[in-house]
């Protein structure tokens, strides 16, 4: 489903952040990458979604190689994705509601079937009785809540988060990862980033690791010491 076929990329410091990358994630995996801080990781994270454009080599999801995708079809890109990050990026003056049916907003759905949708997402995630609330008056948890139900609300193929627990606590973070199960036993592939050594051997799934811009390690069911 996903290829990446020689990646570098170059910033425009100089610093070289990967070095001729190759591997396959195929649909339904779920995939931790984990490495120290400027191993890679969060560069490889940024490829997938566009936020960032190899200098050289191919990504390919579903035969599209999406390092030549012209700009203007990135947000169509997009719409198979969805992204979580450490800091939420929640919009502050949009209710928790607001906040998740602005997904679908933007591509145009339904009225009816953005309500419905929400919805369901949201009783997923355990906010329904917060829907009106904002996120200056939530918990980091429910913050983290709301942007996991925002990235899934549109149905992606793929979600894709970067550090999603970094700023929660101990307890927190194992309720956010069992959304993160639940999202993926409906078939859905989760390639997540993460420093946490705790998460990554409780719920074993397969384990990419970077250092120094290169895959040193990638195992199937692995620990993140392994």
């Amino acid at each position: 489903m996903i290829e990446m076929k020689k990646v570098v990329k170059k910033y425009a410091t100089g610093n070289v952040a990967l070095k001729g990358v190759s591997v396959k994630i195929e649909q339904g995996e779920f995939v931790y990458v984990v490495g120290a801080s400027g191993a890679g990781k969060s560069t490889f994270i940024k490829l997938l979604y566009r936020e960032e454009r190899a200098s050289s080599g191919a990504i390919f999801l579903d035969g599209v190689d999406i390092v030549k995708l012209p700009s203007r079809k990135v947000p169509y890109l997009r719409r198979q994705m969805g992204v979580v990050f450490q800091d939420f990026k929640l919009l502050p003056a949009k209710t928790v509601y607001e906040n998740i049916a602005y997904a679908l907003e933007v591509i145009e759905a339904d009225t009816a079937y953005i309500k419905k949708r929400v919805h369901t997402v949201l009783k997923l995630v355990g906010l329904l009785e917060k829907a009106k609330q904002f996120p200056g008056e939530l918990s980091g948890g429910e913050q983290q809540r709301v942007s996991i139900a925002r990235a899934f609300v549109n149905k992606p193929r793929i979600i894709i988060a970067d550090e999603p627990t970094g700023n929660l606590d101990p307890d927190t973070t194992m309720s956010i990862m069992r959304l993160f199960e639940k999202i993926h036993a409906e078939g859905t592939t989760v390639i997540m980033a993460t420093h946490n050594r705790d998460v990554v051997d409780r719920l074993p799934h397969r384990v990419i690791r970077f250092a120094d811009g290169k895959i040193v390690h990638d195992a199937l069911r692995g620990g993140y010491s392994e």
